[in-house]
C-alpha cells in the first residue's frame, strides 16, 4: 500500500470530497494525514475529519493549514465558508496572524508518521511551500510529491493561481509531478454519479449532500441540474496507483506571476502529465464510488 497524505481546500470544487473518498477507500492507498489549505482551513478541516470518519477512517489527523497565500497581493475572497463548506458548523474565521503555528502542527504530524510518505496537494500550495521553508528536514519524509496543478496553455490553472510565489518554490525543491488540466478534466455526468452513490452508506450519503449543495451554489438553476462531478483531484490521486494511464513526461517550467506556466528551458524540472488514458481511470473511479463491493466488481 501506498501511504499517502494529502494537502486540500475541501469545501469550494467537489473534486476535493471525491479525492478524499476514493483515498479512504482505495485498498492500494493508506492515508496517514490531511491538511487543509486557503481561506477559511477550519470548516475546510471539518469536512475532511466528517467525511474519513463516516468512511471508517476517524483516527486519520486532519489538520488546518495555512489560510493566506504567500504570493503578495493575492485577492482570497470571503474569509467565510462557501459552496458545500456551508455544511461545517460555523466557527471563528482563521486569522493568517496564526498561519505559522497550524503549519508548525502540520510539520510535527507529518513528522510523527513515522515512515516516508507521498505527499499530494490538491489545492493551493501555500502549505507545502512554507513546510519546505521551516521545515526542511520533511522533504526526506516525502517519498514524492504529486500536485493536481497546472495548465501548459491559456489561462493560469486555479490551485497554481492562487498562489504563483508557493508553487514556484514547490516547483524548484522537489521535482513534482503535476497533473494539470490536460490529463485530469474528465467528469461524470450527474444522474452516473448520483446512481453509484449508495445513499445507505454514510460516506457517499455524505458526498451526495457535500454534491448536492455545490451544484445549488455553483450556477443558475438549470446549470445546478446538470453540473457534472469534477474529477480533477480524483484524477490525480490515481496517478499514485495507476501511473501506467499516465503520460508523464520531464520538461521545465517557470510560473509566471498570474500564475501561468511557462515552458523553458531555464525552468523548474517537474514531470508533467501530458495526457491520461480515462477508460482505465473511469473504472477505478466508478468502482470505488460505488465502495466495496463495487471496487471488487471493477479489479
Amino acid at each position: 500500500m501506498t501511504p499517502v497524505w494529502i494537502d486540500t481546500d475541501i469545501g469550494s470544487d467537489i473534486d476535493d470530497a471525491v479525492a478524499l473518498l476514493c483515498a479512504a477507500r482505495h485498498p492500494g492507498i493508506r492515508l496517514v494525514g490531511v491538511s487543509t489549505v486557503f481561506r477559511w482551513v477550519g470548516a475546510r478541516a471539518w469536512l475532511a475529519r466528517e467525511l474519513l470518519s463516516r468512511a471508517g477512517l476517524g483516527h486519520v489527523p486532519v489538520l488546518p493549514g495555512a489560510s493566506a497565500p504567500v504570493t503578495p497581493g493575492v485577492r482570497i475572497g470571503a474569509p467565510e465558508p462557501e459552496s458545500y463548506g456551508l455544511l461545517a458548523p460555523r466557527m471563528p474565521a482563521e486569522s493568517p496572524a496564526d498561519d505559522d503555528d497550524r503549519v508548525a502542527a502540520i510539520g510535527e504530524a507529518m513528522a510523527a508518521v513515522g515512515e516516508p510518505f507521498h505527499l499530494l496537494t490538491i489545492g493551493a500550495l501555500t502549505n507545502a511551500a512554507r513546510l519546505l521553508h521551516v521545515r526542511p528536514d520533511l522533504r526526506s519524509a516525502w517519498s514524492g510529491v504529486t500536485c493536481m496543478a497546472g495548465r501548459l496553455e491559456g489561462p493560469a490553472e486555479y490551485n497554481v493561481r492562487c498562489d504563483p510565489v508557493a508553487a514556484r518554490t514547490v516547483f524548484s525543491r522537489v521535482e513534482p509531478r503535476l497533473v494539470g488540466l490536460e490529463a485530469s478534466s474528465n467528469t461524470l455526468p450527474r444522474q452516473e454519479a448520483e446512481a453509484l452513490l449508495d445513499p445507505g452508506d454514510l460516506a457517499s450519503a455524505f458526498l451526495l449532500q457535500c454534491y448536492r449543495l455545490y451544484r445549488e451554489r455553483s450556477g443558475r438553476p438549470e446549470e445546478a441540474e446538470r453540473a457534472p462531478l469534477t474529477l480533477f483531484d480524483a484524477i490525480s490521486l490515481l496517478s499514485l496507483v495507476q501511473e501506467d494511464a499516465f503520460d508523464f513526461q520531464p520538461v521545465r517550467v517557470l510560473v509566471e506571476r498570474d500564475g501561468r506556466l511557462l515552458l523553458t528551458d531555464d525552468g523548474a524540472p517537474v514531470h508533467y502529465a501530458l495526457s491520461s488514458d480515462w477508460a482505465p481511470l473511469k473504472r477505478t473511479l466508478t468502482g470505488l464510488l460505488r465502495g466495496a463491493a463495487g471496487w471488487q466488481g471493477s479489479a
